[in-house]
């Protein structure tokens, strides 16, 4: 039997999105008011591609967990890529649904036991991803998750953060590392004669 909560795995859920999938955009039990009820344990963007954790500590939640609609109906739900992640043994891969994925956690180690290997690109189908699935309600977590950052910060920072940094050009590179790609492209072109 584990000693890992619910809280725990979906920390652990964050920080694997993070660190291991390599999601700059991530979030955990955001409640927001998805068009079809979906609230995910935790939630990650990759280079466009989302990345849902639903985080079961007991078998009977995990049974329960297929009787919601956007379970039931696949295209209904989050996540271009989906996983469980449990306590090590909990669930067997055999009996987790079409397409998700299963991450195993012992202590503070999680392991893929089955699924999407994230930062992976497939060529063709990808018999790991949810092509057809409820983008509007990831669209609506994000917002949620802006419109809350405005509150906390207050409206003056948020948009003076959103406006006068994020929307300026990106600052030219310097004239001492435009000197250094040239002298760099110099030996190589040397080496290569």
């Amino acid at each position: 039997m584990s000693d890992l909560t619910h809280t725990d795995l979906v920390k652990i859920a964050g920080r694997w999105l993070r660190n291991t999938a390599g999601c700059p955009v991530v979030l955990e039990e955001l409640c927001a008011a998805t068009a079809n009820g979906e609230n995910p344990d935790a939630i990650g963007w990759y280079t466009g591609r989302s990345m849902l954790i639903e985080c079961k500590v007991s078998r009977s939640d995990f049974l329960a967990d297929r009787k919601k609609p956007f379970r039931a109906e696949p295209s209904k739900g989050l996540g271009l890529y989906r996983y469980y992640m449990a306590p090590r043994g909990l669930l067997r891969a055999a009996e987790i649904p079409t397409g998700w994925g299963l991450l195993e956690v012992s202590g503070r180690r999680v392991f893929l036991t089955s699924g999407h290997e994230p930062k992976t690109w497939h060529q063709g189908h990808n018999p790991w991803a949810f092509e057809r699935r409820f983008h509007e309600g990831e669209m609506q977590m994000l917002l949620s998750a802006m419109a809350r950052i405005k509150v906390r910060v207050g409206a003056a920072e948020f948009h003076s953060v959103l406006h006068q940094r994020l929307m300026q050009p990106a600052p030219q590179p310097s004239t001492r590392a435009a000197e250094t790609a040239a002298a760099l492209a110099a030996v190589a072109a040397e080496k290569a004669a």
